[in-house]
């Protein structure tokens, strides 16, 4: 059965009152709602805004969402495909000893500011992140580690000639450089802006920022200087609509082109719009509950372990998003990484049983109290966060642990979690390459990172962990690499410093006469150079 067809057979099994709604939704609409005014204008709908326009600081799906219309990187990863091409530079060289990397980089090509873009402005881009001690280092650069750890220095050789010189060899660093947080910014625009270049963001992409009404919108137009193929619409707009229902009320009225983030109850009533096309594909993301592994009970392995076996990751799945996610083996898709093999399917199950032999074996028999911190709106890899702490409120009841629910605006989310300020918390990541690294060394290496500055909200600290994957990093064949690697997620396994949840398939829906959006693989980066309307 087609995805389409298991749609409108769910419709037909809906309640009384919401088989109406999707009736009534079949109606044509009138002409004057038929779609948003002005060919030239594409409007998407998204359930959150943007965190910054800081590339280097955006480490949230919105943030990238916006900055990778108006940012570019010396690579990228090429239409709907995850193979690296040239972007701002257009060939590159790598020593013998995997030490020295040299990138040639386009001529002509200018900032949305004017300023021409150089070796100069691309290493400066690069050593504020890498080095604390640079003038345009500023706090919260969240991926920097990640993206930049084996960098030791980049240089300009000459004006179009830049020079990478690592630490040691490493076979992700294409990867790195594509993601959206390596972009190159405008180094006028550093200067001038400072600290506040989120609010004001310069880069050399196909669109150039207009104005952003926080909390609504963000306006972007065509850049008529682009050195590659313009925009085909003239003007972006990023709408901020975080509620549900309002949302998708938007969405059907016409007043808007595409809509992100559809969410499984809407999914049979999008299908129903007449012409509403939707796009979808494998999520390469994963939803998971982060467990403070350094707080109360939560510091014993086995009180963990518990955890993960009181909850039915495909109970909790089936009762949340329908067939619009999958349940979560480990925290790796598998596309990046199969590891069906490393844990038995019955994984995915609850083994109430044994979760409470557990608990009473360290003391705890009667159960233990606990927090649950949420965020307050969707994200991509956890459209309904409410719905599935709910969920897992109930399922860890059953073992004894009565949790309370604490709710955060996703704005100061991560930085508080980061913190400890929690017992359980939901998360996530959206994968940005082919590979485990950025989730392993992002969400669970602690290297030498004190508490509260970087995203590991399980406050996990394993030093075997770290030595496997830095070890995987440096690996010089496939084989070893997917060894280490496979050995750090039995790690995670056993000690349980989480439990993965689910992976969120991408949707995005369109509008009828909306054609050229390109849904990558990495659902952040959102191809809409192509995109038109009739």
């Amino acid at each position: 059965m087609s995805g389409m067809t298991r749609l409108r057979a769910r419709a037909r099994l809906l309640p009384l009152g919401l088989a109406l709604a999707v009736l009534a939704l079949a109606a044509p609409l009138s002409p004057a709602l038929a779609a948003p005014a002005g060919k030239d204008t594409l409007t998407l709908l998204r359930s959150s805004d943007s965190v910054t326009l800081d590339p280097a600081r955006a480490f949230d799906i919105e943030s990238v969402q916006a900055t990778t219309q108006m940012y570019e990187g010396l690579v990228r990863q090429k239409d709907a495909s995850s193979q690296i091409e040239p972007a701002l530079a257009e060939s590159w060289s790598i020593s013998a000893d995997g030490l020295s990397w040299t990138f040639h980089l386009r001529k002509g090509v200018l900032f949305h500011d004017g300023t021409p873009f150089t070796a100069q402005a691309a290493a400066l881009s690069i050593m504020r992140q890498v080095d604390p001690g640079n003038p345009f280092h500023t706090p919260r650069m969240y991926t920097s580690r990640l993206l930049f750890e084996n960098i030791l220095r980049a240089e300009a050789l000459d004006e179009l000639t830049l020079r990478i010189t690592l630490d040691r060899p490493t076979t992700s660093l294409l990867s790195s450089l594509a993601m959206a947080q390596a972009a190159l910014v405008s180094p006028q625009a550093m200067a001038r802006w400072g600290q506040e270049l989120g609010s004001h963001p310069v880069g050399t992409g196909p669109f150039r920022f207009v104005e952003w009404n926080k909390g609504e919108s963000i306006v972007l137009e065509r850049n008529p200087a682009y050195w590659g193929p313009k925009a085909r619409i003239s003007r972006l707009v990023l709408r901020s609509v975080p509620n549900e229902g309002a949302r998708f009320r938007e969405f059907q009225s016409g007043r808007a082109d595409a809509m992100l983030g559809v969410t499984p109850p809407d999914l049979p009533l999008v299908d129903k719009i007449p012409g509403v096309k939707i796009l979808r594909g494998h999520g390469l993301n994963i939803a998971f509950l982060g467990i403070n592994t350094q707080r109360g009970h939560l510091r014993k392995t086995a009180v963990r372990q518990a955890v993960n076996l009181a909850l039915d990751r495909t109970l909790l799945v089936n009762l949340v998003f329908g067939y619009a996610a999958e349940p979560a083996l480990s925290p790796i898709p598998q596309p990046i990484m199969d590891t069906r093999d490393l844990l038995h399917p019955t994984a995915l199950r609850s083994n109430v049983q044994k979760a409470r032999q557990l608990l009473a074996k360290e003391g705890l028999a009667a159960g233990f109290d606990a927090t649950l911190m949420v965020m307050d709106t969707p994200r991509a890899y956890l459209p309904e966060p409410q719905r599935m702490a709910q969920a897992i409120k109930q399922s860890l009841a059953a073992v004894g642990i009565r949790v309370r629910l604490v709710t955060v605006p996703w704005a100061g989310y991560l930085a508080q979690a980061g913190r400890g300020e929690h017992d359980f918390c939901l998360s996530g990541w959206q994968f940005e390459s082919l590979s485990p690294h950025e989730f392993l060394r992002h969400k669970l290496s602690w290297d030498d990172l004190s508490k509260g500055t970087g995203s590991n909200v399980t406050l996990w600290r394993d030093k075997r962990f770290d030595t496997l994957v830095t070890r995987a990093e440096a690996a010089q064949t496939d084989k070893e690499r997917a060894r280490l690697y496979r050995q750090a997620l039995q790690l995670v396994d056993q000690e349980a410093p989480l439990v993965p949840l689910s992976h969120m398939n991408n949707i995005v829906a369109l509008r009828p006469g909306v054609h050229g959006l390109s849904l990558q693989p990495f659902a952040a980066d959102l191809r809409l150079t192509k995109a038109h309307k009739d």
